[in-house]
């Protein structure tokens, strides 16, 4: 029948068996409602767990591959180093890695800013149980990160050589190579800032080992085209830009396709269109996240300007003291990641228990959370005094170490970890 003369044509599904009948707009809506009612409760029940599930087999869950996805990140420079320490280039391709350091970090960490934050919203809403403004959030996230790689390409492209003596490389043959290598990194930056914000995003949905699988899959292509472009073809510093790049794009490919098959929300076309005061939560829960990726720029960018000054001063030049010091920080990032991957582990389930009002679980979370770093940071710093022996594997060529810089490194890693 027609409530108030008003009809519309409209195929049935009931069991699998299809009628077609005549029904008001209002029970077409009405049924869309159901089926959606069900899908958020579909969506509820899968993350319940976060609420009731032990919170140290939670912890495991989350932070080891979110751990091990960061140690991946950390690899991405080393490997470079490695690769290209052992080249005919040598030590000037290790000073050019080290030069363009800074630049992919302050990437890194807007990329950080909008993933963390936008997966503190997203586990905040959860808990709430209120999914339907989550895909706003990060839809504005997606379309910020996606700007700030235009902005990085257009800003990196248009005064890269001024970028680079600000970043340290002073000497004729430093800005060379860096130039090279800063080329093809500023190509791949936009999908790495994309990469970075969407994989804890992922994390945060339920799925930390698809987040896991991305960072492993452009790691381990990065190694063998790192190998191929270096030695075999000969292109140095650039073939490990190169490489680089392309294992970025490879690692934003597997986390975005994993934004169609998503458990917690469902992205429109209108959720990319930036939300102002979402996109102002979102920077304030990610901040911290973006303060200590810029405090290692601070610190690198600091470094590598006065040994710059003062090591053409003295009898090894301003080239070597800039490698040694880019080694020790590439390691420095191991030992930051192991803790800032802990964290960001248990963030999903901090946010949830805490937008849950679980605020006793928030309190033993925070406890088994501390507890790890403070374990990470007294491995990290028992394996930093055997560390020194380990320093040729970046370059044959360098053998001036000093015990200070590693003594400083460590004192660095253990209270950074802390």
């Amino acid at each position: 029948k027609t409530l108030a003369g008003r009809s519309c044509s409209a195929p049935s599904k009931v069991n699998n068996v299809v009628f077609d009948v005549k029904c008001h707009p209002a029970i077409v809506r009405r049924q869309g409602d159901i089926c959606f009612a069900k899908e958020r409760n579909l969506m509820e029940q899968n993350n319940c767990y976060l609420e009731e599930e032990k919170l140290f087999r939670l912890m495991l869950k989350f932070s080891i591959p979110c751990v091990l996805s960061m140690l991946v990140g950390a690899l991405y420079n080393i490997i470079d180093q490695i690769f290209i320490g052992n080249s005919s280039i040598g030590t000037i391709g290790i000073t050019a890695t080290s030069v363009v350091f800074p630049m992919i970090t302050i990437a890194m960490a807007f990329g950080l800013m909008l993933g963390d934050g936008a997966t503190a919203y997203l586990s905040l809403c959860m808990g709430k149980r209120e999914s339907d403004k989550i895909g706003k959030a990060i839809g504005s996230a997606i379309t910020i990160a996606a700007g700030i790689g235009v902005i990085f390409w257009i800003a990196g492209y248009s005064a890269l050589d001024r970028i680079l003596n600000f970043l340290g490389a002073k000497t004729a043959e430093s800005m060379a190579t860096s130039h090279e290598y800063a080329f093809w990194i500023l190509l791949g930056l936009p999908f790495t800032i994309l990469g970075t914000s969407l994989t804890p995003i992922v994390r945060a949905d339920g799925a930390p080992k698809v987040a896991m699988a991305s960072g492993l899959s452009g790691c381990l292509l990065n190694i063998v085209l790192d190998w191929l472009f270096i030695f075999p073809m000969h292109m140095d510093v650039a073939g490990a830009a190169i490489a680089t790049t392309i294992g970025n794009i490879v690692s934003f490919l597997i986390v975005f396709q994993y934004l169609f098959h998503t458990k917690s929300f469902q992205l429109k076309a209108s959720d990319f269109v930036p939300d102002l005061p979402v996109i102002g939560q979102i920077g304030k829960l990610g901040f911290s996240s973006f303060l200590t990726q810029l405090s290692i720029v601070i610190i690198t960018i600091v470094s590598m300007n006065m040994l710059a000054k003062y090591g053409a001063q003295s009898k090894y030049g301003a080239n070597d003291p800039q490698a040694i010091i880019g080694m020790v920080m590439k390691v420095f990032t191991i030992a930051v990641n192991l803790a800032v991957g802990i964290s960001a582990g248990c963030q999903p389930i901090f946010g949830f228990n805490y937008g849950a009002g679980r605020y006793d679980r928030v309190r033993k979370l925070l406890a088994w959370s501390c507890g790890a770093c403070c374990a990470s940071a007294s491995l990290q710093q028992f394996y930093s005094r055997r560390s020194r022996r380990r320093s040729s594997a970046f370059s044959g060529q360098i053998h001036r170490t000093r015990r200070s810089i590693w003594n400083l490194a460590q004192g660095r890693c253990a209270s950074i970890c802390c």
